[in-house]
């Protein structure tokens, strides 16, 4: 077999004189296995092979991860710069490893403490998942990135390398930083420790700071001048210095005690994150405040308790027209509340109060069906709305619960539209309440609820056309705002229209109504535009409509089946591919298969029109309900 030697420095001095003794790294590697035990002696034979082959390869990185190990030999192949020791069972390190290694890896060992003579050529020490309870007062000369992640550390040595540029004891118990951190550190990760402050002067070059989940009660006066990003979050911080660096990017100071921020944000910055404060005010200077990132800087001021003064100057200031300033998010209301998804039957029951048995048995039953949970989870949120004050809402939810009991395909919709419906407010809830009234109208219609009431299908539809004509309207306010959730826009116009458009399926309240950015010209506006449209556009919009559809086959089966002839009989004429043609070289894009199919599209969407219009108005005429076409509003 091969014996592999070294000759240590000792040995070259000497070697003039011709003593020269190698060392055995034979004889040591086998001792080192013989002293294995016994459930570990065959992984020490493999960190052996490894060893081997670094020698007889001149490799110089060494991967022992993952072996088990409780020791390492005390002699490795000198030219090993990288030595990788993660997941073992180490609980030290050897007190003379060689002078060569600049990267070393213990992570995920049960060390609990470093060794003081470890070689001052280490660049690079990742020591993370450890059990490591304090560190040697000198570590190597040339450290630039040190990672302690997640140890027992209770403080630092006061003189740590100069060299050091990156340091982490995220994670561990340290109370207090040494007043003089090495003046070349740019990342600085002290998170969740027992940090009652900072050092009051931090490395100028610092770029990085994470301070979180400590117990920091205030900032350094004066920060380093190219910090970009801080997160100070998780702590007990009342005020901020009134001027930050400008270089900062990201700033989080979420869950802290702040009643204020500073009226001068950094000029930088992209995203600040001050969520659950004590935020009553906005600065006075925010709407003017100008980033210099290509887009608009985000602040995130969720479950902060704002005057409702404050909310309202923010969307009168913020949703104006050529705003250009941050956009604001908050959240209304507190929704940190945990709660507990009840079973199916016991939220029916909070409804529907006088249940027999055999229902109970059957709501019971239908907890297996996909979304049950969600549904019961939004039927409880339902009951604490703002709805429930009156009395006739109880009764009306209870009545579309009986429903849902004898229809699958009505309660398969309900339970699909409650699956997002408590993500957030209480108003998600009511728009969701919404959705599923709407659902069952458009389900009325096409079971034929409304076949031999016309009146009544027209009436349903004018609904259907209003609802949609105010989701076109909410969205184009939505894209005006920056800061207001759009689900109190939407539920918004439905509320505050539901009576001058006589919309049957909207509840009467809601209860973020004065912070959705709604005016009353805004109202007037919709109300007016709506109406408008519907006296236009109804009539077309109408002979469009799937329900009216299905309406169709099943009281003029043959009229139904005559004119779905025609219109495919004429989409296989030569007429219809002309049309296609002409409209391609009127636009100069002959030849181009997707303008041909968009062309196509809209052709298509002109024979429709015609046909189902034709067939409309027909069976209307027959049926002596035509007026009912006419222009709705005066």
């Amino acid at each position: 077999s091969v014996t592999y030697t070294r000759v240590t420095e000792s040995e070259q001095a000497s070697s003039a004189s011709g003593s020269k003794v190698a060392v055995n790294y034979e004889l040591i590697w086998s001792e080192w296995v013989k002293e294995a035990p016994a459930e570990e002696a065959a992984n020490r034979e493999e960190a052996v092979q490894r060893m081997r082959d670094c020698l007889k390869n001149n490799k110089t990185e060494l991967r022992l991860k993952i072996l088990g190990l409780t020791t390492i030999p005390a002699c490795i192949p000198e030219q090993i710069t990288t030595l990788t020791l993660d997941n073992n069972e180490l609980k030290s390190l050897p007190e003379n490893l060689q002078g060569n290694i600049k990267t070393l890896y213990a992570s995920s060992n049960r060390l609990t403490s470093i060794p003081a003579t470890l070689p001052d050529t280490i660049q690079k020490m990742e020591l993370s998942i450890n059990r490591i309870t304090e560190l040697p007062e000198r570590l190597p000369s040339a450290l630039q990135s040190l990672d302690l992640f997640h140890n027992k550390i209770s403080s630092l040595p006061e003189n740590l390398p100069e060299e050091l540029r990156y340091l982490s004891v995220y994670d561990n118990r340290i109370r207090t930083l040494p007043e003089h951190l090495p003046s070349g550190i740019t990342h600085l990760n002290v998170q969740s420790n027992s940090l009652t402050a900072l050092p009051e002067t931090l490395p100028p070059g610092l770029k990085n700071l994470e301070a979180g989940e400590n117990a920091l009660t205030s900032l350094p006066a004066s920060l380093p001048p190219e910090l970009q990003f801080l997160d100070v979050s998780k702590n007990q911080i009342t005020v901020l210095p009134e001027t930050l660096p400008p270089t900062i990017t990201t700033l989080d100071v979420s869950r802290n005690a702040l009643s204020n921020l500073p009226e001068n944000l950094p000029a930088a910055l992209q995203i600040m994150q001050a969520s659950r404060n004590r935020l009553v005010r906005l600065p006075e200077s925010l709407p003017h405040f100008r980033g210099e990132g290509p887009q608009p800087t985000r602040i995130i001021v969720e479950r902060n308790p704002f005057s409702e003064r404050t909310i309202q100057n923010m969307q009168r200031l913020m949703s104006s027209a050529g705003y250009q300033g941050p956009r604001v998010l908050f959240a209304m209301g507190d929704f940190s509340i945990v709660r507990v998804t009840r079973p199916l039957h016991e939220a029916v029951q909070g409804w529907l109060t006088c249940l027999e048995e055999e229902d109970v048995n059957q709501w019971r039953a239908f907890e297996t069906e996909v979304n049950a949970a969600a549904f019961s989870m939004f039927l409880d949120r339902l009951g604490d709305t703002q709805n429930t004050r009156h009395s006739d809402f109880k009764e009306q939810v209870s009545a579309w619960l009986m429903r849902l009991a004898d229809d699958s395909t009505l309660r398969e919709t309900a339970f699909i539209i409650a699956m997002d419906a408590t993500i957030s407010c209480e108003d998600r809830v009511t728009l969701a309440y919404h959705q599923m009234q709407e659902a069952t109208l458009v389900h009325d219609a096409e079971r034929g609820v409304f076949d031999s009431h016309l009146a009544e299908l027209i009436m349903a539809g004018r609904e259907i056309f209003r609802l949609e004509q105010i989701e076109s309207l909410a969205r184009e306010k939505v894209k005006r705002l920056f800061f207001i959730d759009e689900i109190e826009v939407f539920l918004g116009f439905q509320n505050q229209l539901r009576e001058s458009l006589s919309l049957t399926t909207m509840t009467q309240d809601m209860r973020f109504y004065n912070v959705s950015g709604i005016t009353e010209s805004d109202l007037d506006e919709a109300e007016l535009r709506i109406k408008i449209a519907e006296n236009r556009d109804f009539h077309k919009w109408f002979a469009l409509w799937g329900p009216w559809h299905k309406v169709l086959e099943r009281i003029a089966p043959e009229e139904w089946r005559e004119m779905m002839a025609k219109r495919a009989e004429y989409i296989e004429t030569d007429e219809y591919q002309s049309r296609v043609n002409a409209e391609l070289e009127a636009l100069g894009i002959a030849g181009d298969p997707d303008a041909e199919r968009m062309a196509g599209m809209r052709i298509m969407e002109e024979i429709n029109q015609t046909h189902f219009t034709g067939i409309m108005e027909n069976i209307l005429l027959k049926k002596e309900v035509s007026s009912l076409m006419s222009a709705y509003w005066r």
